[in-house]
Parts: C-alpha cells; sequence; structure tokens
C-alpha cells in the first residue's frame, strides 16, 4: 500500500489588523509590500512571525514598532484566521488575525519590508487588497468596530 502523506500546516505567524480612529471614524493602516520581499507589490495587512517563543501579543507589538513605529493602545484577538496554501515552502500557512488599536495622529516609520502604506476606510482598503478573505476580515471587522470593543474579541494583554 502506498505511502499517504499530507500536507504540512504552519502557523508561522500573524496579522495585524492596525486600526485608527479620526473624527471622518474608523481607517484601517495597509502597508505595500517592497520589492525585495515575498508577495512584492501586494498591500495587506502588517505580518510578522515569531521570534524566541514570543506570545502572539509580543509578536503583535514588537512587529508594530519593528514595521511602522506605532505602539498599540489595545490589542484585540479576533475570530478570523487566513488559511492559504504557501508555495514557496509547500505548506498550508494558518495565520491568526489581531486587531491593534493605535492613536489618531501617530505617525507611520515604515521599515524597509514595506514601500508604502495607506490609512483607509475599510472600503476603500477592499478596493487596494487582492485576497478575497483579506477583503471578507475588512468588511467584518469594519462591522465590529461600530460596537467598539465588539463582544466576540478577546482583550490581550501586552
Amino acid at each position: 500500500m502506498p505511502d499517504k502523506s499530507h500536507i504540512e500546516i504552519e502557523s508561522p505567524g500573524i496579522n495585524v489588523a492596525v486600526v485608527t480612529k479620526d473624527a471622518n471614524g474608523w481607517k484601517f493602516l495597509l502597508l505595500r509590500r517592497a520589492e525585495k520581499e515575498s508577495y512584492p507589490g501586494f498591500w495587506g495587512f502588517l505580518t510578522g512571525g515569531r521570534e524566541n517563543g514570543e506570545s502572539v501579543p509580543q509578536i503583535a507589538v514588537r512587529e508594530l514598532k519593528e514595521e511602522t513605529g506605532l505602539a498599540p493602545q489595545k490589542l484585540w484577538a479576533t475570530e478570523y484566521v487566513f488559511q492559504f496554501y504557501e508555495p514557496t515552502v509547500d505548506k498550508i500557512w494558518i495565520l491568526p488575525v489581531i486587531v491593534a488599536v493605535v492613536s489618531s495622529g501617530s505617525k507611520v516609520r515604515l521599515s524597509p519590508e514595506n514601500s508604502e502604506f495607506r490609512w483607509l476606510t475599510a472600503k476603500d482598503a477592499q478596493k487596494k487588497v487582492l485576497w478575497k478573505n483579506l477583503q471578507k476580515a475588512l468588511k467584518d471587522i469594519e462591522e465590529e468596530l461600530k460596537i467598539y470593543p465588539a463582544p466576540n474579541w478577546v482583550e490581550l494583554a501586552f
């Protein structure tokens, strides 16, 4: 009987939906991947991987500071996970989506991992991103921000 192996499933890190609220409502921070990075030119949420046994909140805080120079006021675990096949490693990746709230007027300082950023409404952000799961998450998180904090979110200590 042939040996049947499975496609590996890995959770190498997280996605962070960085949001702020100004006089016109909630805005999402979208980052454009630099040309030398994976998925060059693609717009999306902040991403990051675990280092030295970090917890998810620690990953979010570190990556937020490294990639944007921002610090969260609040971190929230959501029910969302992005799952997709990553061909560069021949694995299925599963990444939890964390919401990071930052203060209005925070100044973004990009790391070399990203080439541009935009603060956008969910509707405008949906037009910039290509992945359907990210478009859906933007729509759903926007709905949940209307009753901030959403009752299905869990606040993360950091």
